[in-house]
């Protein structure tokens, strides 16, 4: 049994019931009122329905959606006096999805849609931004680089006039130190001739003052 003939047996309306045949419209029915599929399957063996049978009308309610609401036309169709009418091919065959027409060109060949996909040429534009913007962050960053290199070497050169200062002044403060101690030896050695020679002089000066203190002496007396 193809695709077909099981769709169009999922149409067919049992108007007896125990009569053999596939349930469908039955099965649809139990399903609308809230019946569970156990429920469904005791009631069509109580009503003469083979096994065989009730397992057909389910597998078809799973597959062809008999269990779903059906199009308010297909239940609306008006029936034959005669007896349940079969639906030809055509109206249960699934119907192909339609394609939009596309529009001619002047020279009678079918547009053909452009397809989404980026192209090559946008693919190189993308890439080439990419790496343009990469480009510009290693440049900013270089030129950073560059700026932090230029403090720091003015900072070492400040660093290299404050020592060379220091080392300026500690020169003058040592060029001083060793002139103070060259006056300091001159002052010495003045002192130690000074010393000698008040040494030398001193006894003499010392008689003289004895030669003065007797003439004096002797003056006195006289008067």
């Amino acid at each position: 049994m193809n695709y077909s003939e099981i769709m169009a047996l999922s149409f067919l309306k049992h108007e007896h019931h125990g009569g053999g045949g596939i349930p469908a419209d039955r099965v649809k029915e139990l399903t609308t009122k809230g019946f569970s599929e156990l429920e469904i399957i005791d009631v069509l063996r109580k009503e003469g329905y083979s096994p065989e049978d009730i397992d057909k009308s389910l597998s078809l309610a799973l597959r062809g959606g008999i269990t779903s609401q059906q199009p308010r036309q297909m239940q609306q169709q008006p029936q034959k006096q005669d007896g349940p009418r079969l639906p030809t091919l055509e109206e249960i065959a699934p119907k192909p999805t339609e394609m939009p027409q596309m529009p001619e060109t002047e020279g009678g060949e079918e547009y053909v849609e452009q397809e989404s996909y980026p192209t090559e040429e946008y693919i190189e534009y993308v890439v080439r931004e990419k790496m343009g913007d990469n480009r510009r962050s290693m440049d900013e960053i270089t030129l950073k680089a560059k700026e932090l290199e230029k403090r720091m070497e003015t900072l070492h050169e400040q660093i290299n006039v404050l020592i060379q200062t220091r080392t300026s002044e500690q020169t003058q403060l040592l060029n001083r130190i060793d002139s103070f101690k060259g006056v300091m030896e001159d002052v010495e050695i003045r002192l130690g001739g000074m010393e000698k020679a008040f040494k030398e002089t001193l006894p003499a000066l010392i008689e003289s003052v004895r030669a003065l203190s007797d003439l004096v002496q002797r003056l006195k007396r006289e008067v």
